[in-house]
C-alpha cells in the first residue's frame, strides 16, 4: 500500500511539473490595449509565436521616423537615440509588462504604458 502511495505521489508531482512548464494557451496570451482585437498572425507571421521583427511592427506603425515623431516631446525621445533603431520588442511587449531598455544603462524618469 505504501509503495502505491509513493508511486502515486511521484506521478502526480511529474504531471504538475509538466503542467508548470507547458506553454500558455493562445487564450492566455491575448494581446493588450489597442492590439487586443488583432488576430495573432498580424504580428506572428507563419504561426511562429515569437517576438515579431521590427519590420512587422512598422507595417502598421509606418516607419521608425514616424514613431520617433510621435514621441518627440518626450525627454529624451526613446525612439531617437544613440542606439539607432532597435527592435520594438526590446522594450515593448503585447503580452507582458514593457521594459524601458534605456534604463539598463541610464536612469530616465520615463514610464511606459502598462508599467
Amino acid at each position: 500500500m505504501m509503495k502505491k502511495s509513493i508511486l502515486g505521489a511521484l506521478a502526480l508531482s511529474a504531471l504538475l511539473a509538466v503542467g508548470a512548464t507547458a506553454p500558455a494557451s493562445a487564450a492566455e496570451m491575448k494581446a493588450a490595449g489597442p492590439h487586443a482585437s488583432l488576430p495573432c498572425d498580424t504580428c506572428h507571421k507563419g504561426g511562429e509565436m515569437k517576438a515579431p521583427a521590427k519590420e512587422t511592427c512598422l507595417t502598421c506603425h509606418e516607419s521608425y521616423a514616424a514613431v520617433a515623431k510621435r514621441t518627440e516631446k518626450m525627454n529624451p525621445n526613446p525612439h531617437f537615440s544613440h542606439r539607432g533603431e532597435p527592435d520594438c520588442s526590446d522594450c515593448h511587449s503585447m503580452h507582458a509588462k514593457p521594459r524601458f531598455e534605456c534604463n539598463d544603462c541610464h536612469t530616465f524618469d520615463i514610464k511606459m504604458k502598462g508599467e
